[in-house]
């Protein structure tokens, strides 16, 4: 792999808030590129192969989830990642679930862009990284016990979606999503259960309040010596994953809705969101301390099936 750094094409109709997010990724070490409608943000993603797109969702002409939706089906490897704004929630979810990777709200673009697209690289870089043999697995059952260092991420990432792939549960345009949903649920039971972090501190002091007390937590035994353990069980129809921290747990009852638009900005919510968005069950034990997480196994050709008998409609309704 190249040593030059990333290329990001940013996508807005706004020149202002172009010129803030090449500002935030410049200094982040990025190379950037930049267009301000879909049809060119398009046309540039087909010259330039940039490793990412930011882009805004709603613009005039080809919209945000347009782009989103034409990208997937050229480029599935490519990740995207959502800028959003109030109102706009309903729409952000459509364009998760066709292809985009991750959001971020464009009131926390200085505190969150930068770090939300290493993130996704690198859960990227981990998806191209996989071998497949498809042909001689037909069952998988992985179990490992991490400590709360989530610079191991990218590794832990690879070994769990690698099963995915050999067993042809996810597509291509899939299966960078159960690397973002692990992402955020091992980062949850890492800080949140264990090192018992709150996520309001992100507010604070422009996030450091946050660093310093995982910083703190992580040289105190008391909360360093806990333990994540994860599960997974797959077989080509489906995958599971259990993840259980050693925290004392929350009040499931008291998640916020994450679709609910009232809380779409709240820091809390945006793992949880993703994570529904990407996986088909997600279940929360009793104690709140533990993520049962299952992905169906996707069948392209059913898909193609349906796009065909949509076609017929059309031309039905068109005679």
């Amino acid at each position: 792999m190249s040593d030059e750094p990333r290329l990001i094409l940013v996508v807005d109709d706004s020149a202002t808030q172009l010129a803030q997010m090449r500002m935030l990724l410049e200094k982040a070490g990025y190379r950037t590129l930049t267009a301000d409608d879909g049809e060119q943000a398009l046309s540039v993603a087909r010259e330039h192969n940039p490793d990412l797109v930011v882009t805004d969702l709603e613009m005039p002409g080809m919209s945000g989830l347009d782009l989103v939706m034409m990208l997937n089906m050229e480029s599935p490897q490519l990740p995207v990642v959502l800028t959003t704004s109030r109102g706009s929630e309903e729409l952000a979810v459509e364009a998760l679930q066709a292809g985009a990777a991750s959001y971020v709200p464009k009131r926390n673009l200085a505190k969150d862009l930068a770090d939300t697209i290493e993130r996704t690289i690198s859960v990227a870089d981990s998806e191209r990284q996989r071998l497949s043999f498809a042909k001689y697995i037909r069952t998988v059952a992985i179990e490992l016990e991490l400590n709360n260092d989530d610079t191991l991420l990218s590794q832990i990432l690879a070994r769990l979606e690698a099963p995915l792939v050999e067993l042809g549960i996810v597509t291509e345009a899939t299966r960078m999503h159960i690397g973002i949903a692990l992402d955020e649920a091992l980062r949850n039971a890492m800080i949140h259960g264990n090192l018992e972090v709150p996520s309001s501190l992100r507010d604070e002091s422009c996030g450091q309040a946050y660093i310093d007390l995982i910083q703190a937590r992580l040289k105190d035994e008391q909360y360093a010596s806990r333990r994540v353990n994860v599960s997974l069980t797959a077989n080509p129809e489906q995958a599971v994953f259990v993840i259980t921290d050693q925290g004392p747990g929350f009040d499931v009852n008291s998640l916020p809705d994450p679709t609910d638009p009232e809380n779409w900005e709240a820091v809390s919510g945006r793992g949880l969101l993703l994570i529904r968005s990407f996986m088909d069950e997600v279940q929360h034990n009793d104690a709140g301390n533990q993520i049962t997480m299952v992905k169906l196994r996707v069948d392209p050709d059913a898909v193609d099936d349906d796009d065909d008998d949509d076609d017929c409609c059309d031309s039905s309704d068109d005679d």
